[in-house]
């Protein structure tokens, strides 16, 4: 538990912490999952006196609850020594059962939203914002850019040709990955299929950015 936490805090502490620019739009995808295209101003702020009501008194500061249908986490940190912003700030993941969308906000000490990441499991995904003191988004960064297809794209084409939905968790395990250097680049989707009778059974499936070649790991 405490190496997933440290990889969530190093997403929210590298959107604080980063400069970017602002990049094209992101594709429209699936309502039913988390996506979400941010507006110009987000008031959202952050409940700091039932979260220190409510977090855990022992171990990591955290904060569990379910609203709807989406499950809710929240705890609270503190940036390194050297940061330009000593204060405790706040995280806050929302996600649905067995969805790898996770969407990740980060508040200041005051509760004001900072940043916004949505991630594909642990992958930031379509673009992140970055918000002054009034809730006015100052910063974006597109994650898609390098990427010729998406991961709506891939999931396209497995429901069309293997009948497997990288949007449900008990089917498979998805990921995309980018490799450069100064002699090549190469993108690809690694998919990991689960098969829900029996382990052994479970495949790979690589598919390339550029071609969109299909590849079978059994």
């Amino acid at each position: 538990m405490k190496k997933v936490v440290s990889i969530q805090l190093i997403i929210v502490s590298f959107l604080w912490l980063s400069s970017c620019t602002v990049k094209t739009a992101e594709k429209a995808v699936n309502k039913d999952v988390l996506i979400v295209e941010k507006p110009a101003l987000d008031s959202s702020r952050f409940d700091v006196k039932r979260f220190e009501e409510n977090k855990r008194k022992d171990g990591t500061p955290n904060y569990e609850f379910v609203e709807g249908d989406k499950d809710i986490r929240q705890w609270s940190d503190t940036p390194e020594r050297d940061s330009p912003d000593s204060l405790k700030y706040y995280v806050e993941e929302i996600s649905k059962k067995w969805k790898p969308f996770v969407i990740h906000k980060g508040y200041d000490y005051k509760g004001r939203l900072k940043t916004w990441v949505q991630t594909f499991r642990l992958e930031p995904m379509n673009k992140s914002y970055e918000y002054d003191e009034n809730g006015k988004i100052i910063k974006i960064t597109n994650y898609e850019e390098r990427y010729k297809h998406s991961f709506a794209d891939i999931r396209e084409i497995l429901l069309k040709e293997k009948g497997i939905d990288i949007y449900d968790t008990r089917q498979a395990i998805g990921r995309r990955v980018y490799h450069k250097n100064p002699t090549s680049k190469e993108a690809y989707y690694d998919i990991y299929v689960l098969d829900k009778n029996n382990e052994e059974k479970d495949y790979r499936i690589v598919i390339f950015d550029d071609t969109l070649e299909l590849k079978e790991y059994r």
